[in-house]
């Protein structure tokens, strides 16, 4: 049986079972050979599966269709505008609201909240307490891959039920205080898409010449890629046979998926003395460019002396000229209306995409002179600086958003949101309703099952 914190009650609400006021009602197995993609008929019935559990609400812009005739087929199964339906295996816990005009049907692996007495319980209490408890939820999962929560187990956790009226109350201000809390977090994410725009603005003028050229009259020249480099190869084949527990650094593409160079997921090799892959060995001020895979043009600096270390076959080792700065390079090969812009334009193949060298002696760089470049690269990083401390900024505040949505759930169901009604019908009068309708109902329910046993 789950356990959660009850904890004193206020003045008017009852401990119970959650199963006590509501069921969990299981979802139904459709086959997934009557899916369609798309409405192929105007009157088409949305599926509720999983997927379309991404928020506070249910989804359907990507879900599949059943046709309308399912729904007197399975009239169990019917999600009406709001229900509330619970994450059972995989998404456990995820609590969503369905808000749509037309009805939906309910597969597998999701959970309905059904009250017992749905003209006297608000079905959004009860999501909301299971949204407060999502993580409880996760801690009793069962199974080894795909974990999942039985109907059961919902159903005995403890619950606090307030009076009716009370009920309301609660939802409605945690939906003002939810509301006015989201269109802060919609602010947040907004002002964090713009820096984002904003970090390739910079790169893009910085690479055009803007950036200093009010304070600069320096010459640019047009250079190829292969043309500023010493050195340039990849990493060879028939690694597998020399990794090791320990030994020297073996950098993947994996290592520079963010456009640093993590060691923290290393693999590590031991090379013979003579074996071909030494070639691709790592020195500082070497560029890394991936060239194979979905993180294709990602890209590194090696910024320190990271002892001996090689590159795969997915990794492009390039080794700058005195001609140009190994930053300023870094710089414009990861701006996306520059050095990316080209690679990505030539990177060929739609599964697994790939570059070759050549296509890396190809891309063309402007080239002002090294003092020019010393002073783009201060500038670029200077104010790049300025925006990761907005965007921790900005991180720091979503957290603290989510920690205040917490706190409010966690204030509702111990009473203290919203004030008690003395003149509120206490829940205990409540639950008495709720309990001889359940009675009416597992009664009417088990004559049901003896009428389909006899009629067989």
């Amino acid at each position: 049986m789950l356990k959660t914190e009850i904890g004193s009650l206020p003045k008017g609400w009852e401990a119970c079972c959650f199963g006590d006021i509501a069921s969990i009602q299981n979802g139904y197995a459709f086959k997934s050979e009557l899916f369609n993609k798309s409405k192929e008929r105007e009157n088409d019935i949305p599926l509720i599966r999983q997927s379309q559990m991404k928020g506070a609400k249910i989804d359907i812009s990507e879900a599949v269709f059943l046709p309308s005739e399912y729904l007197n087929k399975h009239p169990d199964f019917v999600i009406k505008k709001g229900d509330v339906i619970i994450g059972m295996s995989g998404s456990i816990g995820k609590v969503c609201l369905y808000s749509e005009e037309i009805p939906a049907l309910q597969n597998q692996r999701t959970g309905k909240i059904v009250p017992h007495l749905i003209s006297e319980l608000d079905p959004k209490f009860f999501g909301l307490f299971l949204s407060n408890i999502e993580r409880e939820l996760t801690k009793y999962a069962k199974g080894m891959g795909v974990q999942n929560i039985s109907s059961k187990d919902i159903e005995q956790l403890p619950f606090n039920l307030p009076p009716k009226n009370e009920q309301h109350r609660i939802v409605a201000k945690i939906e003002e205080l939810f509301s006015e809390l989201d269109k802060g977090i919609e602010n947040l994410k907004t002002a964090r898409a713009q820096l984002k725009v904003y970090r390739q603005a910079l790169l893009k003028h910085a690479f055009e010449g803007k950036l200093t050229s009010v304070a600069s009259d320096a010459t640019w020249v047009q250079k190829t890629l292969g043309n500023l480099l010493d050195f340039l190869t990849s990493g060879s084949r028939g690694w597998k046979q020399y990794y090791a527990a320990a030994g020297d650094l073996f950098i993947r593409a994996q290592n520079i998926k963010h456009d640093l160079l993590e060691l923290d997921d290393i693999a590590f090799v031991s090379l013979p003395e003579r074996a071909e892959g030494l070639r691709a060995q790592v020195k500082q001020g070497d560029l890394l460019i991936t060239i194979t895979g979905a993180n294709v043009t990602k890209s590194a600096l090696v910024e320190r002396d990271v002892g001996t270390a090689y590159v795969s076959q997915h990794v492009a080792l390039c080794r700058p000229t005195t001609e140009v700065f190994p930053r300023f390079l870094y710089w414009f090969i990861v701006a996306e209306a520059a050095g990316r812009k080209q690679l990505s334009n030539m990177a060929y193949g739609a599964g697994k995409p790939g570059l070759n060298l050549e296509n890396i002696r190809t891309v063309r760089v402007p080239l002002p002179g090294l003092q020019e470049q010393q002073r783009i690269v201060n500038l670029i990083e200077g104010k790049l600086s300025e925006v990761d401390q907005l965007e921790l900024t900005i991180s720091t505040s979503l957290q603290q958003a989510e920690a205040l949505r917490q706190s409010i759930l966690k204030r509702a169901f111990s009473g203290q949101l919203v004030p008690q009604d003395p003149h509120d019908e206490p829940a205990s009068a409540l639950l008495v309703r709720i309990k001889a309708e359940k009675a009416v109902n597992n009664k009417g329910e088990t004559i049901q099952r003896r009428t389909k046993k006899v009629s067989a």
